[in-house]
């Protein structure tokens, strides 16, 4: 072969070369960034979160096994379980869960998922049937989430607030006991929901570090990592509104009445 045959198969060699290494170079430089704006970001939180020692979960059926021991070892404060949903659906580990729990001595929550789409009095049904007495020692948790076709655009929020002030004075009716509304911002003012002593909020939507003076908890992450029995368990993790001080303080409150 001649010599001017070989010259341009050099030339795209050596211009792949030269691609290869900028692109290398590009990527390298996208990983740095990403990796250290994640870092400053995990630092960020995990001071923002040093501000709320008090740290909670909620638990339900597709968690697994709960380890109550391990939670409290891991410190955290307050769990609150999963017991029923709309007017039929009941968490198939509540029971379980609850029983176990006792033994712990961690301040113990139950909660409903309230459904758009069916009668208060037949969530209070099912929650009753479920639940019996067994409501721990935390205000009645009642998860209202945008679902499926229902958001914040599609909600009757008039009809809604109806049957969520029917569905809460059935409860405070029947156990005499706060409750603690679990929802978004956006369904808090739609809805027009206002706190007092009985009436809790627990903000799905809450920032850290920035004032939320009518919550009482504040969701956090959806994935917090927990050992279990040598096996991680992604758990809902939410922090109480405040120090170790005001939670002693509010746990007195609530199990004077």
């Amino acid at each position: 072969m001649k010599r001017q045959d070989i010259q341009p198969i050099y030339k795209r060699a050596n211009k792949n070369r030269k691609l290869f290494f900028r692109w290398s170079l590009v990527f390298l430089i996208v990983l740095v960034i990403v990796g250290g704006g994640y870092t400053i970001y995990h630092f960020h939180r995990e001071q923002l979160l040093k501000q709320y020692p008090v740290r909670g979960v909620s638990v339900s059926q597709t968690d697994g096994y709960i380890d109550f021991e391990q939670l409290k070892n891991d410190d955290y404060k307050f769990v609150y379980l999963k017991a029923s949903q709309g007017s039929v659906y009941t968490d198939d580990s509540f029971s379980n869960n609850f029983q176990r729990s006792q033994g712990s001595q961690l301040p113990i929550g139950v909660y409903h998922v309230f459904s758009f789409s069916s009668s208060p009095a037949s969530q209070f049904r099912n929650f009753v049937r479920q639940v019996g007495y067994d409501t721990g020692s935390l205000p009645i948790g009642i998860d209202v989430q945008p679902y499926g076709t229902y958001n914040k655009d599609t909600l009757n929020y008039k009809r809604v607030s109806k049957n969520l002030k029917l569905f809460i004075s059935k409860l405070r009716n029947y156990y005499q006991r706060p409750v603690v509304i679990w929802t978004d911002k956006s369904i808090i003012s739609g809805m027009d929901i206002q706190t007092n002593d009985n009436q809790q909020l627990w903000l799905n939507d809450g920032k850290l570090g920035k004032p939320n003076s009518d919550a009482t908890f504040i969701f956090v992450d959806p994935n917090a990592a927990v050992k279990m029995d040598n096996q991680t368990a992604f758990l809902n993790e939410s922090v109480f509104n405040g120090n170790e001080s005001k939670w002693h303080r509010y746990l007195n409150q609530i199990l004077s009445r």
